[in-house]
């Protein structure tokens, strides 16, 4: 029996595609409903969650979970790009910049910490987790997608003057790089500091950099 009765008028080679593309689609759908139970089971337990707390969380046996995973270091490895995926997503309105260039730093600055704040066993999890087969940690990956957006807005102009690329390159890895040591140190041990003192904080220095590194040519205004 056919799967639609489109497929009776397709040739035999098409069916099959069309049902391995629906197979695969699918497969792909179940893995992220796994991803995202994992994700939930790690915010419950902790960056030192267990597969078998994934497992219970996602409603499936240890072996059914893997059945969609090439061992445990895909399975982190998934998990691992979810989570930067989210982030990413959390900070898209950032890169939409409108108004003050002080502001938008500020406004910048203030997501990612309530998002770190939000998420501190998920970014504790990505902090020991390899990414991909590169070996290199999710938030080394996350340091270098917000950094190249940082970029961008500094080399057209949106953070108040274009910078070349050669200094905002530069200048955007080593102020997220600054960011991000400054609000890991804070969520472990924030010494008495509210979120918004940080912010504030962090944006205060931020932007002392930017301006002692393109002198006056950067306005807040």
């Amino acid at each position: 029996m056919s799967d639609s009765p489109a497929d009776d008028d397709a040739p035999e080679e098409a069916r099959v595609d069309g049902r391995a593309a629906r197979w695969a689609g699918h497969r792909e759908a179940r893995r992220l409903e796994l991803v995202d139970a994992a994700v939930a089971a790690i915010v419950e337990h902790g960056p030192e969650v267990t597969t078998e707390q994934i497992a219970e969380r996602a409603g499936v046996s240890r072996p059914g979970l893997y059945r969609h995973f090439d061992g445990r270091d895909d399975l982190q490895s998934a998990i691992a790009a979810r989570s930067v995926e989210r982030l990413v997503h959390e900070l898209e309105p950032v890169w939409r910049p409108s108004g003050r260039p002080f502001d938008m730093l500020a406004k910048a600055l203030r997501a990612h910490l309530r998002w770190l704040e939000a998420n501190a066993n998920v970014y504790r999890y990505l902090k020991r987790t390899s990414f991909g087969t590169g070996g290199e940690s999710a938030t080394t990956n996350v340091r270098e997608t917000v950094a190249g957006h940082v970029a961008g807005m500094l080399v057209d102009g949106s953070l108040g003057a274009e910078i070349p690329p050669p200094v905002a390159h530069p200048l955007a890895f080593g102020l997220v790089g600054m960011v991000d040591s400054a609000s890991a140190h804070w969520l472990d041990e924030p010494h008495g500091a509210g979120l918004d003192d940080l912010a504030t904080q962090l944006t205060e220095a931020c932007w002392a950099v930017i301006r002692a590194t393109v002198g006056g040519a950067v306005d807040a205004v």
